[in-house]
Parts: C-alpha cells; sequence; structure tokens
C-alpha cells in the first residue's frame, strides 16, 4: 500500500510540474518588440550625448516627414558619487549615476529625465581597479539608457 500511495505521488507531482510549465510559458510576454522601428519626423542629438546612444537610436528610431513627432535628446551626464567609512574612512562604496533628458515635440510637448545608476563595493579595489570598473559601469548605463529611451519613445510613438 506504501509503494502505491508513493507512485500516485510521484504522477501528481509529475503532472503538477507540467501544468505549471506549460503555464508559465503561455503567458509570456513581450510589452515591446524591439524589431519594429520608430517613426519620428526630425531626431537632434546635444553635443553631450555620446556616439554608442546615437548609433543605437539610429537603430531604431528612422525619421520621415509624414510624422509630426520630433525628438530632442540632450543633457547627458555622468555623477560618481563615493560612499566613506570606517577606522581609516576608505571608500567603502561607489555610485555612478547616468542621466539623459528626451524631449517629445508632437501636439503637446514631454519631456523626461531618464537615468540609469550602478553601486559597487570599493572597500577590496585598488584605485586602479576602481577606475576600471568605473569605466564598465559607465557603458552598463549608457546600455540601460538606451533600451529605457527606446521604451520611452515607444509608449509615444504615433499611433
Amino acid at each position: 500500500m506504501y509503494l502505491c500511495k508513493r507512485k500516485t505521488n510521484k504522477f501528481r507531482n509529475l503532472a503538477t510540474l507540467i501544468f505549471l510549465n506549460i503555464a508559465i510559458l503561455s503567458c509570456s510576454f513581450s510589452p515591446v518588440n524591439s524589431d519594429s522601428e520608430i517613426i519620428v519626423s526630425k531626431l537632434k542629438f546635444d553635443l553631450s550625448v555620446p556616439e554608442k546612444i546615437k548609433n543605437n537610436l539610429s537603430i531604431f528610431v528612422k525619421e520621415n516627414e509624414a510624422s509630426s513627432t520630433e525628438v530632442n535628446i540632450m543633457k547627458f551626464e555622468f555623477k560618481e558619487n563615493n560612499f566613506y567609512g570606517g577606522e581609516n574612512l576608505g571608500s567603502l562604496e561607489s555610485e555612478v549615476v547616468g542621466s539623459i533628458q528626451v524631449n517629445i515635440l508632437n501636439d503637446e510637448e514631454h519631456t523626461k529625465k531618464i537615468s540609469s545608476s550602478r553601486r559597487f563595493n570599493t572597500q577590496s579595489l585598488n584605485p586602479l581597479a576602481q577606475k576600471e570598473l568605473e569605466k564598465l559601469m559607465r557603458v552598463e548605463i549608457i546600455e540601460d539608457l538606451n533600451k529605457k529611451i527606446v521604451l520611452y519613445l515607444k509608449t509615444h510613438e504615433d499611433k
């Protein structure tokens, strides 16, 4: 009798796992299709915007005079913050924050400041390793800002 209960529990658990897998896979949902293009009449960049953001947006954003939307991307900046503490007041943590302003002009004006930040522990890092890690964080922040800008533009696209 013990073996029969064990087999039924095994099949019940297997059936539950299969049902959960089907339910999770069937509910996969993508809010933004990265294959589609965003159509605007003009796309302008400030001098502070890095080339990597310009190149990425040129892939997703296409200019067409038929659109009534104008996009201005400006005021890109990085800020680095160090948090000090401990017995010898050394740097415990560093934070790199990147921000950019996106201005959308169509029937009305929409302005949004998009930012991304990364924190990392610097207690066990020497100054050279800390500088290299900051460079890596800057690259990650630019990639994250690219994604956020495309998402923001996608939500304000002409219908």
